[in-house]
């Protein structure tokens, strides 16, 4: 199997489009698209956002394999099995997975501090706080 189909492939076993995954590619679909169809190849850049995308190894991307066999790492799956897998997410929340995915751990660590509920209620308090001067 060719890299272009392994990329569809991957694509659509994570039910994500091919607009979702150019845009965390900071690329237009058209030229995704030409990723898919062969008639260009990623760079190494976007190969490495795709592997986090997608939640894969490089040798799954680019070694031979059983087209019938081709999973997509879920970590969820390997929790509950009443969690949701990225397929059955929103469109939006398909958009925050990839999007996190491919933030380096210092950014993924930021990003979960920042919108944990004690950071939340903390902004609340600010903002509150910041009314109650106006008044």
């Amino acid at each position: 199997m060719l890299l272009n189909q392994r990329l569809k492939l991957f694509r659509t076993a994570s039910g994500l489009t091919q607009q979702q995954v150019a845009d965390v590619l900071g690329l237009d679909r058209s030229t995704y698209a030409y990723y898919e169809s062969g008639k260009t190849t990623p760079d190494i850049k976007s190969v490495n956002k795709l592997l986090k995308i997608f939640n894969i190894s490089y040798y799954q991307l680019v070694d031979e394999m059983d087209p019938t066999e081709v999973t997509v790492n879920d970590p969820a799956a390997e929790r509950d099995e009443d969690e949701m897998h990225i397929y059955e997410l929103s469109k939006a929340e398909k958009r925050l997975v990839i999007y996190y995915r491919v933030l380096s751990p210092n950014q993924q660590k930021d990003l979960l501090q920042s919108i944990s509920p004690e950071a939340f209620e903390g902004r609340k308090k600010r903002r509150k706080g910041s009314e109650e001067e106006e008044n």
